[in-house]
């Protein structure tokens, strides 16, 4: 996996308004070995807005919000693409949390279990000030393990599992 954030600095070219530049513009993708259904990921992301006391909640693609699955994007070797434009009037501390995920298909196939994680984020005082981009951080189990109960909660269909559903454990 490789992630890069930066200052979106020509939001027209990747579908988002001039009033967004300057806003963050992630993007992640994925080298893998696997081929076929073996080869299928999927990105979980889950969101806190406006500040860093607030909840996390999943952060679904727009097109994609009423799914029953968890997955912002899914498919063979999946780009996570995120350009958000949540500017508001008072301070901002917008943070991401994106899991990349596998299903093992030897087990369940609604098994989500976290291959790499990783925070992204901006902070921004009030609307008329340049905003700070949030240094990138990798994620480990612990970061997947307290979003669990919650996405647990809001898809019951599926299992959020965690290192121990893995090969090899």
């Amino acid at each position: 996996m490789l992630a890069d954030v930066v200052a979106n600095l020509d939001p027209l070219t990747v579908g988002k308004s001039e009033q967004d530049r300057g806003m963050p513009m992630c993007t992640a993708t994925v080298e893998f070995s696997a081929r076929g259904y073996r080869a299928l990921l999927g990105w979980v992301q889950l969101v806190r807005e406006p500040d860093a006391s607030g909840p996390f909640v999943v952060d679904p693609f727009d097109l994609f919000e009423d799914s029953t699955a968890p997955f912002a994007w899914y498919g063979i070797q999946p780009v996570l693409f995120d350009a958000p434009s949540r500017r508001r009037e008072g301070p901002v501390q917008w943070e991401a949390h994106s899991f990349l995920t596998i299903g093992p298909w030897d087990d369940d196939r609604r098994l989500v279990v976290p291959l790499a994680g990783f925070a992204w984020g901006y902070t921004q005082r009030s609307r008329t000030e340049d905003l700070r981009l949030s240094p990138m951080k990798l994620l480990g189990a612990a970061a997947w393990d307290g979003h669990r109960s919650y996405l647990t909660e809001k898809y019951p269909d599926w299992i959020f599992g965690g290192e121990e559903h893995l090969p090899g454990n």
